[in-house]
């Protein structure tokens, strides 16, 4: 019993440690926080994921006025390896209970570091800033879900092993 508790308390306590985290799994991350970005003001979200990520750019003119209708957003991506040139992506327009959203959808083929450069253009004129994102694979691996799922079978081994002792200590009892 001793050997088990052991065996037990080291998974769990393997399963616990802290450790850096390889990817990136949940809601966006923000990449810009009212960065000037020539007469405005960006803010982005960034979900990017293998397959298709998602950036989430909010834009305000400097002085905090909403930008004017003709605005266009534009994602630019590159992979830092240079296995593929660079490609840029319009961001439509959202309205959102929050107020006005640009959302643009980027496929990235492959994971790693990439170079993101996002350009804004309207009748206030033109600006323009980048920043490096790490595209990370989508979903959860099969590795972190048999990790999830070992305390759960651990607790279910236990439960049994009790149960089976107590209708053992059980029968014993009524055989006498």
């Amino acid at each position: 019993m001793c050997r088990w508790l052991l065996i037990c308390s080291s998974v769990l306590l393997w399963l616990a440690w802290p450790s850096t985290a390889l990817a990136h799994v949940g809601a966006p991350y923000p990449v810009l926080l009212e960065e000037p970005v020539g007469p405005y003001l960006a803010s982005a979200l960034a979900d990017p994921d293998v397959g298709t990520g998602t950036f989430y750019i909010l834009v305000t003119l400097t002085g905090g006025e909403p930008p004017g209708a003709d605005t266009a957003v534009t994602v630019w991506v590159e992979p830092e390896d240079g296995h593929l040139a660079e490609a840029g992506y319009s961001a439509e327009r959202q309205q959102t209970r929050y107020g006005e959203r640009f959302v643009a959808e980027v496929p990235f083929d492959a994971e790693g570091a990439w170079q993101v450069r996002l350009a804004i253009e309207g009748p206030a004129g033109r600006g323009e800033t980048s920043f490096p994102v790490r595209v990370t694979p989508s979903g959860v691996g099969w590795l972190a879900t048999l990790a999830c799922l070992v305390p759960f079978v651990i607790l279910g081994g236990l439960w049994l092993r009790g149960t089976l002792r107590s209708r053992e200590s059980s029968r014993i009892r009524h055989d006498s």
